[in-house]
């Protein structure tokens, strides 16, 4: 447990509210992102994609985080550790986690 607090069922719907903003915008990105790859595609001859699939699901949250710092140091050749990635990540899934029970 992160905080030993209760948590309102009025803040769940609010972090509810916040991931469905965020995933609309990420989803609207994503579409412009297989459109750019489906000129690629066009390009080199090959056919186009109809599905978002996981490519088009990370750019579109690279270029919406686009001027978060720690994306920037990965993006100009910063090294980060694949424990503090895992760590990272691990922590966000904690919280989320608590927020649902």
């Amino acid at each position: 447990m992160i905080t030993n607090k209760d948590i309102e069922k009025r803040a769940i719907w609010e972090l509810i509210g916040y991931f469905e903003t965020q995933i609309d915008a990420v989803i609207k990105q994503s579409v412009i992102e297989l459109n750019k790859l489906n000129k690629l595609n066009e390009i080199q001859g090959l056919d186009p994609k109809s599905r978002i699939d996981k490519e088009c699901i990370k750019n579109a949250i690279k270029t919406i985080n686009s001027d978060d710092y720690s994306s920037m140091f990965e993006r100009t050749g910063g090294i980060i550790k694949r424990e503090e990635k895992f760590e990272r990540r691990s922590q966000n899934l904690n919280v989320l986690a608590e927020v649902i029970k």
